[in-house]
Formats: structure tokens, sequence, C-alpha cells
């Protein structure tokens, strides 16, 4: 068993969480949300439960650290931090067949930010 936690900027937002959140407001009046919230807490639960051996299609490597969960349309990146944890690092939604480098690069950047402030 895994412990997910959420990526907090210098700020104290947590973007995946936020992201969590409105969807989670959305899906009291539109359907297409409550599935998309389903779907993506799922992923969170089996990420948390099996870690990456859960493999395709719920959850691919990207590069280097950089992991995506995969609900839907939604793209959740996140990393193995320490202890038996998953960072969710950053969320987009994907258009396109390849995933966007500055997606990417966005989560590597969260990545590198979070290890500065709580990484041993």
């Amino acid at each position: 068993m895994y412990d997910i936690i959420f990526y907090d900027d210098e700020r104290g937002r947590e973007p995946v969480r936020e992201y969590l959140d409105s969807l989670k407001e959305k899906s009291l009046t539109n359907k297409d949300a409550r599935i998309n919230l389903r779907k993506t807490v799922a992923y969170i639960d089996a990420l948390a439960e099996y870690g990456t051996r859960i493999g395709a299609p719920v959850t691919k490597h990207l590069d280097g650290e950089i992991w995506e969960l995969r609900p839907l349309a939604n793209r959740i990146l996140y990393a193995y931090f320490k202890d038996n944890k998953f960072i969710l690092l950053h969320h987009f939604v994907k258009k396109s067949q390849k995933t966007p480098k500055k997606e990417i690069e966005q989560a590597k950047r969260n990545l590198e930010s979070y290890m500065e402030r709580y990484g041993d």
C-alpha cells in the first residue's frame, strides 16, 4: 500500500487537489464531470493500492521519474517520492496523441521544487 500526497507550491496551492475539488463541484450538476471524478478517484485509489505495477491503461511511464495516470482524457503526472509515497504533481487534459513536452517539464519543475522544500 502506498500513500498519495499532493504537490503544493510555495504559496500552498495544490493544483491537482484543486482540479479534483472543481470536478467534485461540477459533478453535482454535470454527468460528464461525475464520470470524470469517479474514474479519476478510482485511478488514484488503484495507484495507492498497487503502485506502478497496475500498468496500462491506468498508468504509463513517461520520462525519468515522471509517470502519468490516464483517466479518460485527463492526465495526472506523478512521481515516486520516498517511503512508499507517490506525489501527484500536475494535471492537464490531453488533446493529442503525444504527451506535450511542456506538461512533462512542468511536472519535473514541480518535483524539483517539492524536493528542495521537503526532500532529504
